[in-house]
């Protein structure tokens, strides 16, 4: 029964979030629910959908209009925030087209041959086409592009560059 009900608070919370996340050009990522050292959580997850990168202030603000609007529909107990999939998030397919220019990881499932058999490559994204991206990176100090087929990919993620 508890579960039941929560979910329909998540969904309240989920449906009185979007509107406020759209105004400020963002988008909903997830609404979840966690417990973090006793303390239960619902979290909304949001993400700017061309950048990638929110600042903390406009998080606060988002948070306190969310806030402000779902405070009765929070149980006792329960803690609301608003946090975004962080600098080094994994990337769906939807996003590899925006991400062209962006530093990233790529593992993939085994050595790849078009990779120089490395099973891990940094760099930059060039290009995304149907079946494969394609990835400049640094090969013994030199920059090579590399093409890594989509159906390789075991994981991909934007990184930051040292």
């Amino acid at each position: 029964k508890k579960g039941f009900v929560m979910n329909e608070y998540l969904s309240k919370i989920k449906d009185a979030s979007i509107p406020i996340i759209e105004k400020h050009k963002k988008e909903l990522v997830s609404v979840s629910l966690r417990k973090e050292f006793g303390t239960n959580i619902i979290s909304i997850t949001i993400d700017d959908p061309v950048t990638f990168s929110s600042d903390i202030d406009e998080i606060a603000s988002i948070n306190q209009e969310i806030l402000d609007i779902v405070n009765d529909d929070i149980p006792d107990g329960y803690y609301l925030e608003v946090t975004t999939p962080g600098v080094e998030r994994e990337l769906k397919e939807n996003e590899y087209e925006k991400s062209i220019g962006k530093y990233i990881c790529v593992k993939t499932y085994q050595k790849l041959e078009t990779a120089y058999n490395l099973k891990e490559i940094y760099g930059t994204l060039i290009s995304v086409d149907q079946d494969n991206l394609s990835v400049e990176t640094l090969i013994k100090q030199r920059k090579k592009i590399v093409t890594i087929p989509k159906d390789a990919i075991a994981k991909i993620r934007l990184a930051i560059k040292f």
